[in-house]
């Protein structure tokens, strides 16, 4: 808390020592006429999903409409046109309202699709579906000089003579089972925060970024980079995360022997997708203009006449990863902790 005060008195010591700026922004230009926002990610799984939706002028205040169903939408991978289908209900990875199609990708295939809805602009978007991530090996590992820590470690080796985009996410969640027995269940899946003050490669902040905008921080934990620094080279990046050695819990005179897991998934993506997901990481980041000090950051789009994103992307993910019981067995604590887990009565 005193930093970020700290960090406002700077803020407003600077910008008293500045020039006025004034940003001019006229409303009844801005969304006058609403636009169709489309959101697919071709590349992502066997199925691709297309959402479709209005978007709302910034006067009104009514419920976006998600689920739109188009006069004509078309999809072509090749210039060769692909039938979309359309589901009212939800299907398994496919969401209510949504059109769809099972369609596997390759490299550099070339996705272009067209939409068109009553009261819009028909809208357009094209991408390329890139290489999948060029993955090495994955390890977690405690971190030698600091035990508390456990460290993700991913080595790849960036594609030459090409510009490249990569992304990971990772999810957590606890294997539990009755002390005594073999039965093993598993809490819910949520997303894990990493550390990334190791890893030079993700550092997006700059000194004068640290005075005004404190510390910077990924969207929805998805951390992304561009080969830049790295082009044609091996590379391991490194995320940092608490260590949490096994420990035992007491539910209803039970005892249950507890173990975190980790699943990795590993992104390449298009430029459209990456571009997209800097500028929603730019906006979240906006601590300026939140308090109107700035200008307010858009979000990328490479819809044409419309809004979102048809961002290609290839997805690889890992197993369920955990320390070997040899390695958790040495800091096993056998305190007894009263809590109650989901699914057990």
């Amino acid at each position: 808390m005193h930093l970020h005060k700290q960090n406002l008195i700077i803020i407003l010591a600077a910008f008293s020592l500045l020039s006025s700026c004034v940003y001019h922004f006229d409303l009844d230009k801005i969304s006058e006429v609403p636009k169709l926002t489309v959101y697919s990610y071709p590349g992502s799984g066997d199925t691709m999903v297309v959402r479709l939706s209005h978007s709302l002028p910034v006067y009104d205040k009514g419920m976006r409409m998600y689920g739109l169903k188009g006069r004509d939408i078309r999809l072509e991978v090749n210039d060769i046109a692909v039938p979309l289908l359309w589901t009212e209900d939800s299907l398994p990875g496919v969401p209510a309202k949504s059109y769809y199609v099972v369609q596997p990708y390759e490299t550099s295939d070339r996705v272009r699709l067209t939409a068109s809805v009553e009261g819009v602009k028909t809208v357009s978007a094209f991408t390329i579906i890139p290489a999948p991530f060029p993955l090495n090996a994955v390890k977690i590992e405690r971190k030698p000089s600091e035990l508390s820590v456990l460290q993700l470690q991913i080595n790849f080796t960036d594609y030459a003579k090409i510009e490249n985009y990569y992304a990971v996410t990772v999810k957590e969640r606890v294997k539990y089972w009755k002390e005594g027995t073999s039965e093993v269940h598993y809490g819910k899946p949520s997303s894990a925060y990493m550390d990334w003050s190791d890893e030079p490669i993700l550092d997006a902040s700059s000194g004068l970024d640290d005075i005004f905008m404190g510390n910077y921080a990924y969207y929805q934990n998805l951390y992304f980079w561009s080969d830049e620094k790295i082009q044609g080279k091996n590379y391991t990046l490194r995320l940092n995360m608490t260590y949490i050695p096994d420990y035992k819990t007491s539910i209803q005179d039970e005892t249950f022997i507890n173990r975190k897991q980790y699943k990795v998934y590993l992104y390449s993506l298009s430029e459209e997708f990456y571009r997209y997901l800097k500028s929603l990481n730019e906006q979240k980041n906006n601590e300026l203009g939140n308090v109107e000090l700035a200008p307010m950051r858009t979000t990328y789009t490479n819809v044409e006449n419309g809004f979102g994103l048809v961002g290609g992307c290839c997805l690889r993910q890992t197993e369920w990863m955990e320390m070997s019981e040899s390695e958790t067995q040495l800091d096993f604590d056998h305190a007894v902790f009263n809590v109650e887990y989901n699914g057990i009565r």
